[in-house]
């Protein structure tokens, strides 16, 4: 195993002073949980009073404060002798491999080019009017390139375009 067990609320920590012995973990993060228990983190309190303050995990964060594991040590030189049976926090990072998105495939686009009879080049700011074969009719401006805005339709071999002044 690569890395140690999550330390919880309420998972055993062992304490040196006289009295104190094994106790549990006090307090914890008010919204990540493990287990449905709260995650144990960097300055939470024991029931005997210590602090988890040694030991931590350099990697994973929570609240802002470094995660507690398995064999942290407390302010009292106690260690944590219980954790999660299946949340793991490792020191160390294994990317896994980029795999790219499979293109998404989206519904049937139609477009127009708006361009001069004279001399074959684009017109820009050409006023239009899309009618799709559903009826829709999408109005605006060609581009730069004389491009119409790309149209979502059924049928895009049904769609008209009327230029206007």
């Amino acid at each position: 195993m690569s890395g140690k067990p999550a330390a919880r609320l309420t998972d055993p920590t062992t304490c040196p002073l006289p009295g104190h012995g094994t106790n549990p973990i006090a307090s914890g993060s008010p919204d990540v949980f493990f287990n449905g228990l709260a995650a144990a983190r960097v300055s939470d309190k024991c029931t005997c009073g210590q602090t988890l303050n040694g030991g931590f995990s350099s990697t994973v964060f929570i609240n802002g404060l470094n995660a507690m594991t398995l064999d942290s040590t407390t302010s009292h030189g106690g260690v944590v002798i219980g954790g999660s049976g299946n949340v793991i926090i490792g020191s160390s990072h294994t990317p896994a491999p980029f795999i790219a998105p499979l293109p998404i495939i989206g519904q049937p686009l139609v477009e127009f080019k708006a361009v001069s009879a004279g001399n074959g080049e684009p017109i820009a700011q050409q006023d239009y009017e899309i009618e799709t074969a559903e009826g829709r009719i999408i109005k605006g401006q060609t581009n730069a390139e004389g491009m119409t805005q790309s149209v979502v339709t059924l049928q895009p071999d049904l769609a008209v375009v009327r230029w206007t002044v």
